[in-house]
């Protein structure tokens, strides 16, 4: 039997299948960057030196070319950042929250105006000096308080000398010797600690950030920060502009045994953070929409750099006490909750926790095993899913529950987890994780894996920052070669614009971690993979 159709029905049938086929071309779902751009990460200089392996730079800054220092000729130190940023693009956004109490960015550039002019009324520090009459120690958690006072020193030459809360006693007294510090600034938590660290001390001045404490039988002055807020208000005494090469902070958390004070100027902070604002996808961007949290002490400079970046960026940042394993997590996720951030950076020490936790409460449901499979599956496509009905019937909840739903990227410092978190992370809460090598040497990061590269080696940290660049030295004594097969390894050495200017009144020790071409030493062994990304393989 024959069949036929008439060229109205032919016609009618063809656009049928056509729109069918169209709109499964449309929904067909490729990985999310092109495998290529995962298969060449970093630029690889075509000599090499015996004993060293290649130069390896980011793609964005090829060897020949001069490595990133600022993303704009107009911002070259921190104060053209923060005039230019959120100030004037988002004056009346919410800028730093504490316990859902917000501050806009006007009113915080305000503050730090009064807290500059408070300061210089009732202290004899010195901005633009070079020498400790610049200093001002902050000894505290992070807070409000504490960016206002670092927006104030930096936006006027003067430097910051910061100290984690959770530093121990003799940490403290060492920051406070070795830079002569006359200025200190500290939360009330630490105010009894200080009193009995800072007798005999070259300290003059005790600021209080917080709720001011009554303290008697002391030689040194102790006044709140309101106090010097007031004092400022009334102040006709001018801004100082600092110059790029002008120190900004000197962070006390290298890993060198003798606690050295690392020297880190306006243009070494500015490149890191350039570097952060440039290799951000634009389809991933920071806006004034999103917010910050991060779980860091106030000697991390790399929570320095993402508040910077969000500063500038018209973004909003949440703060609170840093969490510790002796806490209950629960108590902290609530405070993540309410803050509900949309990048959150941490250790990996805290999401191994995390990880348990949800392990403990979900782990033995169906729908969460058969989810995190399928949801792994799709990392091998190039492709981080967020739209499945596991996500649907589980992962949501989880990630609203544990971080308030609007969660999208995470930042991993150098993490070195076993088994990796990183992949775990992205399949139950659906977010970018970046893991990023870092240290207080190269103003916080020098390698930070690629957005998308979701089959990246759980030891890699991605390719060097535009404004820096890698090297291996063979390690006899580790049997680590740059001419090992089938990669070179040896230890990891960085040179660029974010690399520190050496240790407060330490040239030896200076001298022994930076060579005469500018290279650090980082004493961090490494393994560079065929795509140009760098492996960890332990300390030396």
């Amino acid at each position: 039997m024959s069949f036929e159709i008439d060229t109205v029905s032919y016609a009618l049938l063809t656009s049928i299948f056509g729109a069918t086929a169209f709109m499964s071309l449309r929904n067909f779902k490729g990985p999310d960057i092109h495998p290529l751009l995962l298969n060449t990460q970093s630029d690889v200089s075509r000599l090499r030196h015996a004993g060293e392996s290649a130069i390896y730079r980011s793609r964005m800054y090829p060897n020949g070319s001069p490595l990133l220092s600022i993303f704009d000729r107009g911002i070259r130190t921190l104060l053209d950042l923060y005039e230019q940023g959120g100030q004037i693009k988002q004056p009346q956004a919410p800028f730093l929250g504490q316990q859902n109490q917000w501050q806009t960015h006007e009113s915080i550039a305000q503050q730090a105006r009064y807290v500059y002019g408070g300061l210089r009324e009732w202290t004899t520090l010195v901005p633009r000096s070079g020498q400790s009459s610049s200093f001002v120690g902050i000894y505290a958690y992070n807070s409000i308080e504490t960016m206002t006072l670092t927006l104030a020193c930096h936006n006027n030459g003067l430097v910051t000398v910061p100290m984690g809360a959770k530093s121990s006693s003799s940490h403290v007294d060492h920051v406070i010797k070795t830079t002569g510090l006359q200025v200190l600034a500290v939360d009330r938590a630490h105010v009894d600690q200080v009193m009995s660290l800072i007798k005999g001390t070259s300290v003059q001045l005790l600021i209080i950030l917080d709720d001011m404490k009554d303290i008697s039988g002391t030689s040194v002055e102790v006044v709140s920060l309101q106090d010097i807020v007031n004092k400022g208000k009334s102040s006709t005494i001018e801004a100082v502009r600092p110059e790029p090469t002008d120190i900004a902070s000197i962070y006390f958390s290298s890993v060198l045994d003798s606690d050295p004070g690392v020297i880190l100027t306006h243009k070494n902070l500015l490149s890191n953070i350039a570097s952060y604002l440039l290799i951000i996808p634009p389809q991933e961007k920071i806006t004034h929409k999103d917010r910050l949290m991060y779980n860091l002490p106030l000697d991390n400079v790399f929570g320095f750099v993402l508040s910077s970046m969000f500063s500038f960026l018209g973004g909003s940042i949440a703060f609170d006490n840093e969490y510790s394993a002796s806490e209950h997590l629960t108590s902290y996720l609530d405070l993540v909750v309410a803050a509900k951030p949309t990048v959150f950076a941490t250790g990996s020490g805290f999401f191994e926790l995390v990880q348990e936790h949800i392990d403990q409460h979900y782990g033995n449901s169906f729908f969460f095993r058969r989810g995190y499979e399928k949801k792994c599956s799709f990392f091998d496509e190039g492709r981080l899913v967020t739209d499945s009905k596991y996500d649907m019937f589980v992962f949501r909840d989880i990630q609203r529950k544990l971080f308030g739903g609007q969660l999208r990227l995470i930042y991993l410092e150098n993490d070195e987890s076993d088994p990796p978190v990183a992949p775990f992370l992205r399949a139950v809460l659906g977010t970018q994780v970046l893991k990023v090598f870092n240290s207080a040497e190269t103003s916080g990061t020098m390698t930070a894996s690629m957005f998308y590269d979701y089959k990246a080696d759980p030891l890699s940290f991605g390719a060097p920052l535009p404004c820096n660049e890698l090297k291996l030295m063979d390690l006899p004594e580790k049997e680590l070669y740059c001419d090992d097969t089938p990669n070179p390894r040896g230890e990891i050495w960085i040179r660029g614009n974010n690399v520190f200017q050496g240790y407060w009144n330490d040239p030896t020790t200076s001298d022994e971690m930076v060579d005469a071409d500018g290279w650090y030493m980082t004493g961090v062994l490494g393994e560079i993979q065929p795509n140009g990304t760098l492996k960890l393989l332990g300390r030396k």
